[in-house]
């Protein structure tokens, strides 16, 4: 269906959520003020335990025509939620928005217009994090990566390496794009949303930039320390298997060659991830796939990383560089890195001796 038909297409806006109280209601009032005039809000509930499901309640019984709500009778996580929203969904336009993001005032409309572009299966809007000042104010910052371009080769290019990405929320998909797909793999644990766009690219789904806005909020600290800093095996698992999928695929279709430079980079960006956080058998078989794809390439973020990497190889790099962070050396970040590998082995002893 087309935003050019007579009548107004209904977008249908999926929300997860779980433990999002002090947010979820600024997330649905941001839906409310859209001013595209067919919108239906679902919200998925996947069992939350603090008071999301009272909030998100009181505004369906509001706003029965305009929000829809189901609860979990038990947390299967986000991408569970969101497949469920989108089958409940009835909306030939999805967009998944987390129940702590923001959408701009008038950027569904901006987006629909977009999509009037027919080769376009999905519209891309401009997006912002939001950022706890120091005042514990919510404040915008710029985003880190530039919009993905409109031909999918060039955009799947840019997602693999990390040049280029764009959150959930900065999505409009037509519903015939979205269920080409096969819909959000409810097995990965990291990097969900980035392998159903790369899914979506592979298959030659093309995008199409558009005005408006919307706000991917950005938790520190307490909340993203320990995936940033300390990443457990099996999120980078979950990391390699989007990567270790793809290549199958672009296998299949005969293009394995000409992705391969992208591919080894990122191979060897979560090789680099493997041996900073001591998954050193997984990162010496991510770096031997990278090498075989791309030959060697240096992915340490820092100019000094990257010359001790030319010189010592990657492993030999990040041993040295670890050692020097226990001895008090290095970035406060490396520091605590160190600090976070030394309470994994204390924890991991502790269970070795009393299972003995």
């Amino acid at each position: 269906m087309s935003p050019v038909c007579s009548d107004p297409p209904l977008v249908s806006v999926v929300t997860p959520c779980h433990d999002a109280e002090a947010f979820v209601g600024e997330t649905i009032e941001s839906v409310l003020a859209q001013t595209h005039p067919t919108v239906e809000h679902l919200l998925v509930d996947d069992a939350s335990t603090d008071g999301s499901w009272a909030v998100i309640h009181e505004y369906r019984s509001r706003y029965p025509d305009r929000v829809r709500a189901v609860r979990l009778d038990r947390n299967r996580g986000g991408s569970h939620a969101r497949n469920v929203g989108a089958a409940l969904a009835r909306g030939d336009f999805l967009m998944f928005l987390d129940a702590d993001d923001l959408i701009g005032p008038g950027t569904l409309h901006h987006m629909l217009e977009a999509l009037r572009d027919p080769s376009a299966g999905i519209a891309v809007s401009r997006w912002q994090r939001l950022r706890r000042a120091a005042g514990r104010a919510w404040e915008p910052a710029p985003a880190d990566a530039p919009l993905p371009d409109a031909d999918p080769d060039a955009a799947l290019r840019g997602w693999i390496e990390g040049t280029v990405w764009a959150p959930p929320c900065a999505l409009l998909w037509r519903r015939e794009a979205f269920e080409r797909t096969g819909g959000w793999d409810e097995s990965l644990t990291l990097n969900d949303d980035g392998d159903l766009a790369m899914r979506a690219l592979a298959g030659g789904t093309r995008i199409a930039r558009a005005e408006g806005g919307v706000f991917y909020r950005w938790h520190d600290a307490a909340r993203v320390s320990m995936s940033q800093s300390f990443l457990r095996e099996e999120k980078l698992r979950s990391q390699v298997r989007v990567l270790d999928r793809l290549s199958a695929r672009l296998e299949e279709q005969g293009r394995l060659a000409e992705f391969a430079p992208s591919l080894g980079l990122g191979y060897q960006r979560a090789a680099f991830l493997g041996f900073q956080n001591g998954h050193v058998p997984l990162a010496r078989e991510c770096l031997r796939r990278g090498e075989a794809l791309a030959g060697r390439r240096m992915v340490s973020p820092r100019a000094v990383g990257r010359a001790l990497e030319r010189i010592l190889g990657l492993e030999r790099k990040e041993r040295l560089v670890q050692g020097l962070a226990r001895l008090g050396v290095m970035t406060s970040q490396r520091r605590r890195i160190a600090r976070l590998h030394e309470l994994s082995r204390e924890g991991a002893g502790v269970a070795a001796g009393g299972s003995s």
